[in-house]
């Protein structure tokens, strides 16, 4: 169990649009009896969350921290519970609605509302499956009883809940016709279905009948559900899965022909979550992510979700942040004017390991330092620009300002964290000498993201820069530069200068200019595409050195940008630890 006692989440105090939500930091939750503690590392975003945000639809409460999907780390367990322990990574949906608040860095839920992960299964991708999962498997295998050769109708087949039905009713063997609108007609196909159809009324009904199942997430009135109905045989069976009051006629139809209509509200439920993860474990469901975005972004989550223009699903990502904003909301309390050193004492270990030359181990001496930093600097701002997380460890790339109009430093601060605190530190700082310093930090790569993008690619992004440093910086072989770095490559390093128009023409200008130097990786930090590098550069064997941080962007297996920046190995140190 962690020995944080608050945590971040993101709160509405008022029902309105997307800029209600606030992050705010609350007490850490205990789990009551029969109760599990979840460090969430990421939860999904679905309609429902949209909706409530704005209106009273399932929950009707304020303040409200929203979110049912969770994908995560038991951090504690409450009594009485058997199935799980601490560390055991789970994946779930919270009791809709009541049960709603994942949308935090921490969530107690009931032990019965999880399973065990999928291995094959990141937490990305695991928390967009529970409430959308669960609501398809609910109404396609547990309601409708799909099996093999009907012909199922899927609505909305592009969208949350629709893409994982189509891959459900597919493994049950269903002939799947899915309804969406033109643009995603490809979309829906790479997910299995046999048929795809456009979902306006009109051209529906022309192009479906003689159907068994209907699976409608649109429909709000009789005259919206009437294509449904009448592409149903005789018998079918039409679920939906937007509660509205029947009208007279549709009554009176769905009675003459037979048809069963069934409206579901989801439930959670561990035999369906089980039956998820078995299919996943299979390879016949897989959720597409849109997009992710970091907890502290869940505006414009919400925002890209309202413009329902989205194939599958969107996700917040959280416990994979909160390192990086644990290490800045430390460095913040230390470093600037108005900060709380008092931070210090909840976030930083006693056993502190300090790496910058000038100062001592333990957070005491941070505490020090940054007071001496504050009387030096007492206008100073930290601008954080890009963060990212790997394991234990985090890295943030900063601009810190110093004085105002001034250029400020390039800083990379690496943090190594041990039972939820800052164990250990590394930094880089290099005066920023630049006309233009927002240049040093802009992101010019498509999509112009600082946040680490393409996460479940996170492994592969992590080999083709370790392959890139061994091959290219250590080996010196600028013939193999073009199978790593694309021809769209942002160059915004502060190391190695500029002196030509291409990344190989500046390294080998330095590489001749240091013909016996040397680069040692010491560290690799990956989180989606950003990879940073922390290495031990030597422009001769005996000397010194610098310790500097390399932070690559990679899209598509190829480097589309570079920052740096670069610090000198001082004679001494006021402590015993190298920079490295």
């Amino acid at each position: 169990m962690t020995e944080i006692s608050t945590m971040k989440a993101i709160r509405q105090d008022a029902l309105g649009a997307p800029e209600v939500l606030r992050e705010v930091r609350l007490p850490k939750p205990e789990p009551r009896l029969g109760e599990i503690l979840v460090a969430v590392h990421a939860a999904g975003l679905n309609p429902t969350d949209w909706v409530n945000r704005s209106q009273v639809l399932t929950i009707d409460r304020l303040p409200l921290v929203l979110g049912w999907d969770v994908s995560g780390v038991v951090d504690s367990v409450g009594v009485g519970v058997t199935l799980f322990k601490p560390g055991d990574e789970v994946f779930g949906m919270l009791p809709y609605p009541e049960g709603v608040g994942s949308h935090a860095e921490f969530v107690a839920g009931p032990s019965h509302a999880f399973v065990h992960k999928p291995d094959g299964l990141d937490h990305v991708h695991a928390a967009a499956l529970p409430l959308a999962g669960l609501t398809a498997y609910q109404a396609l295998v547990e309601t409708a009883g799909v099996t093999a050769g009907q012909r199922v109708v899927i609505h909305a087949a592009a969208g949350g809940v629709g893409h994982l039905a189509v891959q459900i009713a597919k493994a049950r063997g269903a002939y799947v016709i899915g309804a969406a609108s033109a643009s995603k007609h490809d979309f829906v196909r790479s997910l299995g279905a046999d048929e795809v159809v456009e979902y306006r009324d009109g051209e529906f009904s022309a192009a479906v009948a003689d159907v068994d199942v209907v699976l409608d997430s649109i429909s709000v009135d009789a005259a919206s559900r009437g294509g449904s109905l009448r592409a149903l045989r005789r018998g079918g069976t039409l679920v939906s899965i937007r509660p509205a009051e029947l009208e007279a006629d549709e009554r009176d139809e769905i009675a003459a022909r037979g048809i069963r209509y069934e409206s579901l509200i989801v439930a959670s439920d561990q035999a369906g979550m089980r039956a998820i993860a078995d299919l996943v474990d299979a390879g016949e469901l897989r959720p597409r992510i849109f997009a992710s975005f970091p907890l502290s972004e869940a505006a414009r989550a919400h925002a890209l979700g309202e413009a329902r223009t989205t194939l599958g699903k969107i996700v917040l990502t959280v416990h994979e942040t909160r390192k990086a904003h644990v290490a800045a909301d430390v460095l913040r309390a230390v470093f600037e004017a108005d900060g709380d050193t008092a931070i210090v004492d909840t976030l930083v270990r006693p056993d502190y390991i300090q790496h910058n030359p000038l100062a001592p181990d333990g957070p005491e001496a941070m505490k020090a330092f940054g007071g001496i930093w504050k009387a030096q600097y007492p206008k100073a701002v930290y601008l954080n620009k890009r963060a990212i997380t790997g394991g234990d460890m985090a890295v943030l790339h900063t601009h810190v300002i110093t004085a105002p109009g001034t250029p400020g430093l390039a800083v990379f601060d690496i943090f190594r964290f041990q039972d939820g605190k800052i164990a250990e530190h590394w930094d880089i700082l290099q005066p920023v000498d630049n006309d233009d310093p927002a240049a040093v930090f802009a992101t010019l790569s498509e999509p112009r993201t600082d946040n680490p993008g393409q996460r479940w690619f996170t492994s592969q992004h992590e080999r083709v820069i370790t392959d890139y440093v061994a091959r290219v910086l250590v080996g010196k072989n600028l013939a193999e530069i073009g199978e790593f770095v694309s021809n769209e490559y942002h160059e915004h390093g502060l190391h190695i200068p500029q002196t030509g128009n291409t990344l190989e023409t500046d390294l080998r200008t330095y590489f001749a200019q240091h013909p016996q130097g040397q680069i040692t990786p010491k560290r690799v930090i990956a989180e989606g595409d950003l990879v940073a590098v922390h290495s031990h550069y030597q422009h001769a064997p005996d000397d010194r050195g610098w310790s500097v941080v390399d932070l690559f962007r990679v899209r598509d297996l190829k480097i589309v940008e570079h920052w740096s920046a670069a610090q000198e190995v001082p004679e001494s140190a006021a402590n015993d630890n190298t920079m490295f």
